[in-house]
């Protein structure tokens, strides 16, 4: 299972917020570049940008993302207010390696659609962002009452989307620990990969999650709050069977 350390941006900085709500914020690093070589100089495979502003609909940090793909020796995926073809097709050309789309995937399928038929699967993924067993969108502001399942086969099934990434909004930031019972159904529902975020704090979330079968798992408070090393979370599910 691949540990992909999470840089949020927001006003130009690294930080985490609590249950996705803005007023909960801790800010890490004043330069989010740092933050990502830390972790590609700690073994990260790749990195998960997200644009807090854009997500929330309050402006974008482009300038910040050209800086971090331009600084890092490895794949960087991006998610966070993700809206058209357009935005997708730049940040792609920008380097970006793969992007996530959310929202689009309830009201505008046909972007995702667009990107994935220009780009190919790999390189576009949607996010699954939960809450009270709802979907959420716009910045994790508003609940869907779409089924969860549902929508997941209609990314892999319609829009063929190469994976899927699935936040537990209620536990993003908490450290409570990851929502394994959702990641199970979604690995049974569809035949793409499965990344899991939110709630992961000690090293037996992330054995208990590689077990489950998740490509990988996306961490960001545990490992900027020291609950473990990068290098001890990979070694921690090298040998899961």
């Amino acid at each position: 299972m691949l540990i992909i350390p999470a840089v949020d941006i927001m006003n130009g900085k690294c930080v985490r917020l609590v249950e996705g709500d803005p007023s909960k914020l801790k800010v890490y690093y004043d330069d989010p570049v740092e933050a990502a070589k830390r972790w590609v100089s700690e073994g990260a495979e790749l990195i998960h940008l997200v644009d807090l502003d854009a997500a929330l609909e309050r402006g974008e940090n482009t300038d910040m993302v050209r800086k971090i793909v331009q600084n890092v020796t490895v794949k960087v995926q991006f998610g966070g207010g993700l809206r058209t073809f357009e935005r997708a097709e730049e940040l792609l050309k920008l380097g970006v390696f793969r992007v996530i789309f959310g929202t689009n995937l309830l009201f505008n399928p046909q972007t995702i659609l667009k990107t994935v038929k220009k780009f190919g699967s790999q390189r576009v993924a949607v996010s699954l962002d939960l809450k009270n067993g709802e979907i959420m969108f716009s910045g994790w502001k508003k609940s869907a009452k779409t089924g969860f399942m549902e929508m997941a086969r209609f990314a892999v099934e319609t829009l063929n989307v190469g994976m899927i990434i699935f936040t537990s909004v209620d536990r993003d930031g908490t450290l409570k620990g990851p929502s394994l019972q959702y990641a199970e159904k979604l690995l049974k529902a569809v035949k793409v990969p499965i990344v899991a975020s939110g709630g992961i704090s000690k090293l037996s979330d992330l054995v208990q999650l590689s077990k489950v079968g998740v490509y990988g798992a996306i961490v960001g408070t545990a490992l900027y709050e020291g609950k473990f090393s990068l290098k001890e979370a990979i070694e921690a599910v090298q040998n899961v069977g």
